[in-house]
């Protein structure tokens, strides 16, 4: 089980007890997040994509760190026969967030079998 998600203006893909590194949050170490903003979803061999089922499920993350400085990253500018060199470095900001829980109670109803919701996912 495991879900593509959007945070920060980036895709993740994550599943339960995961640790990704994402561009710094100004929220304190050890609070709770709930990611809502779900682009896929996939459970066993069901493929959902549907943004009315989306919408009701969310992840629940927590922040283990928020790091001040990670790897270096150099840009050089350089014109070829003008002796014009200008090298920029800085370091960008991160945060450590582990995927704890994820809200499963809304995928109750349509994988056993309801007729009504069964339409919004395929099987494969």
């Amino acid at each position: 089980m495991y879900a593509i998600i959007e945070l920060l203006g980036k895709q993740y893909k994550i599943f339960k007890n995961i640790i990704i590194k994402t561009e710094k949050i100004n929220i304190n170490t050890n609070s709770i997040i709930i990611i809502n903003k779900i682009l896929f979803f996939c459970c066993k061999n069901i493929i959902i994509l549907d943004k009315f089922i989306l919408n009701k499920i969310f992840f629940i993350g927590r922040i283990l760190k928020n790091l001040k400085k990670c790897k270096k990253i150099n840009i050089l500018k350089f014109n070829r026969r003008k002796g014009y060199k200008k090298k920029i470095g800085f370091k960008k900001k991160e945060s450590i967030i582990i995927i704890e829980n994820l809200n499963l109670k809304i995928l109750k109803y349509f994988i056993n079998g309801s007729k009504k919701i069964g339409r919004f996912y395929k099987k494969w």
